[in-house]
């Protein structure tokens, strides 16, 4: 029996196309996000050791935030952390709509069909990102 080698092609022959751009841009998505993260976590450590909270009150306000009951004071809607969310929102959405486009082409033979359901779908993540950019902006 013999084993399958692995094809490899230069990237020099390969060029640098629409595949390999979106191959690149869900590689950065996940690199942007997951630094946000920890940038968000970090943040939260720093003003929970200023105000005294611990770690679970942190991670229980950032899953379920109570303007009533604030173990972090007011600092937590600065206009940094506003930016860092919509950042977070616009990758994730971006890396999202990258994907179902993606399952989408798979299944999806019909060239019309594949042009109206892009349009779709990009409308519809602009128009969620421009509402909760809105929503976090003014909250």
């Amino acid at each position: 029996m013999e084993t399958a080698r692995p094809r490899t092609l230069p990237f020099a022959k390969r060029g640098f196309n629409f595949e390999t751009t979106m191959w690149l841009f869900t590689r950065v998505t996940v690199i942007i996000m997951y630094t946000l993260i920890i940038a968000g976590l970090i943040g939260g450590l720093i003003v929970s050791a200023q105000s005294g909270a611990n770690f679970g009150d942190v991670l229980y306000w950032a899953f379920f935030p109570n303007v009533a009951h604030n173990p972090l004071g007011q600092v937590w809607m600065t206009i940094l952390v506003k930016l860092m969310v919509i950042a977070f929102v616009v990758t994730a959405c971006g890396h999202g709509v990258h994907g179902v486009l993606e399952i989408w082409d798979d299944y999806v033979t019909n060239e019309k069909a594949r042009r109206w359901a892009r349009n779709i779908i990009i409308s519809y993540a602009v128009v969620a990102s421009l509402i909760a950019m809105y929503v976090i902006w003014t909250r």
